[in-house]
């Protein structure tokens, strides 16, 4: 059982298109259906303070009012500072759906999540029932594994500008143009940009990508723990290879 904080759209990071609340809910009530104890947070600053004790973080807020601006609030500054030592520690974070257009107000976070929402740029036709593919080159991620295409009633995110150093795992095709829906940025974070309402939830496909991808990310210890045991041999191999040879 793991622990994972969901951290939900309200106040400065909440917005008038979603109800953060329901999908929060619905998450929630998908992970503690699998063994974890899964705790919901509305987003202020203080909802943060327990984040040293979680095993995952979920950012599931959005873009605030675009009409409001950003001033610098330092409570906020230090709630952004866990989340930074939290992915610094190696500890993994989910961000859905909105996760590419919040925090606007923290220049890294972007880079931490491994790309954004554009405004005037980045978009998205009316909410249907859509099909949404692994990228070929991912079909064996373990994030994905079980999931041969996911099929709910979503938004198809558009023209999301992507970090060359992400990892595509999901995509859609809208008017006879493939799109990214879902990528890895490293070893410990995913996008995952379904999951504007709870009606997204209700999709049996959807469900098990979002479990999928909560397994792999609390898989990190074992991830790391072997690229560590990969790097001590590596070490040592070229300290015998430059080592002098004795008769």
């Amino acid at each position: 059982m793991a622990r994972v904080l969901i951290l939900s759209g309200a106040g400065r990071y909440g917005d008038a298109w979603h109800d953060f609340d329901e999908t929060s809910a619905a998450v929630a009530q998908i992970l503690t259906d699998r063994g974890h104890q899964a705790q919901v947070r509305r987003s202020c600053p203080e909802a943060l303070d327990s984040l040293p004790e979680a095993d995952l973080l979920i950012v599931n807020t959005g873009g605030g009012d675009p009409e409001e601006g950003w001033d610098f609030i330092p409570e906020w500054s230090r709630a952004h500072g866990r989340i930074l030592d939290h992915v610094e520690a190696g500890k993994p974070i989910l961000g859905l759906h909105t996760a590419a257009n919040t925090f606007c107000d923290w220049d890294l976070w972007p880079s931490i999540l491994g790309g954004k929402w554009i405004p005037g740029v980045s978009g998205h036709p009316e909410r249907s029932y859509a099909v949404f593919e692994p990228m070929p080159e991912a079909e064996d991620h373990p994030a994905l594994r079980g999931v041969d295409q996911v099929v709910c009633y979503d938004e198809r995110y558009s023209n999301l500008v992507i970090d060359p150093l992400a990892t595509p795992l999901l995509f859609h095709e809208t008017g006879e143009e493939f799109h990214i829906m879902a990528w890895a940025m490293g070893n410990n974070v995913i996008y995952d940009g379904l999951g504007h309402s709870g009606r997204s939830y209700e999709s049996a496909s959807r469900r098990q990508l979002l479990c999928g991808e909560v397994s792999w990310l609390l898989n990190w210890r074992k991830r790391a723990a072997a690229a560590e045991a990969a790097e001590q041999k590596a070490t040592e191999r070229a300290r015998q290879a430059n080592s002098p040879v004795t008769a």
